[in-house]
């Protein structure tokens, strides 16, 4: 990415933002798979091409799925939001829980935890 005059974007090596004037692309790469945003479609495009010439790349069109998250945007009210239903439901049936009912808190209200009740680890 660096050799497209890409920068990194934090220590993970894994996100990076391209600057060309007031436009901007950010990409994150994930071992085969990756996602872009940018403020121009023509800069998309141009690094696309040109990454293209190296890598075997596919145009998925507009995110709504990506690393086990749903993605939903609306464009009316230009909110985007996440969701990892499929995720928890399949480990809640990986692990004999489809059946259980959510409630709005894990225990009663007005419950009180205290130290003693916490388990002791003998880690050494």
């Amino acid at each position: 990415m660096l050799e497209y005059g890409f920068q990194p974007i934090g220590p993970d090596g894994v996100m990076f933002r391209l600057d060309r004037g007031n436009e901007r692309l950010i990409v994150s790469l994930y071992v085969d798979d990756g996602v872009c945003a940018t403020t121009s479609e023509a800069l998309y495009r141009q690094v696309l091409a040109d990454l293209s010439k190296k890598y075997t790349l596919s145009d998925s069109g507009a995110l709504s799925y990506y690393l086990g998250v749903a993605i939903d945007h609306d464009k009316k009210s230009g909110v985007s939001s996440l969701s990892q239903e499929t995720y928890i439901n399949t480990l809640l049936e990986r692990f004999s829980m489809g059946d259980a009912h959510p409630c709005p808190t894990p225990s009663e209200p007005g419950t009180r935890l205290l130290k003693l009740m916490c388990p002791v680890w003998n880690l050494y």
